[in-house]
């Protein structure tokens, strides 16, 4: 009866383990590196304002988990994400498939992480914003 015990418990225990760290590492890799804010999409007013690769950029540092973000538009708009300068970022696993990166006290949802491609949710559903990145 022990031995049946015993095989249950190491079975229960090999089976609940998940390897949802290898995912969080992966998207830390791919998130690496320099990325231009392109688009600023939502809000209450239905915002849609396009900038040129470039002009706003967001480079992350995994090694150090810092963002320094480079904001260079002159142009009045409602939002073109953060102001210049260095910050801390973490990444939050939300569920294995939901991720939240925290930049400063910033919460974004990312709902989009490819080699060429980043989009961030503010997750406000009435008037958050959409960021779309480009490598």
């Amino acid at each position: 009866m022990k031995t049946t015990f015993f095989v249950f418990v190491l079975a229960l225990l090999v089976f609940s383990c998940n390897d949802d760290d290898d995912t969080q590492q992966h998207t830390d890799l791919m998130l690496d590196g320099s990325w231009s804010l392109v688009n600023v999409s939502g809000g209450f007013a239905g915002v849609d304002d396009d900038f040129e690769i470039g002009l706003i950029t967001w480079g992350f540092d995994h090694d150090n988990w810092k963002v320094t973000i480079t904001n260079n538009n002159t142009v009045n708009v409602i939002f073109d994400g953060l102001a210049s300068g260095t910050y801390d970022y973490q990444l939050i696993t939300a569920t294995s498939e939901e991720i939240d990166l925290v930049v400063d006290s910033f919460s974004f949802r990312m709902t989009t992480l490819t080699s060429e491609q980043l989009i961030l949710d503010e997750g406000v559903a009435a008037d958050g914003f959409l960021l779309t990145f480009s490598r």
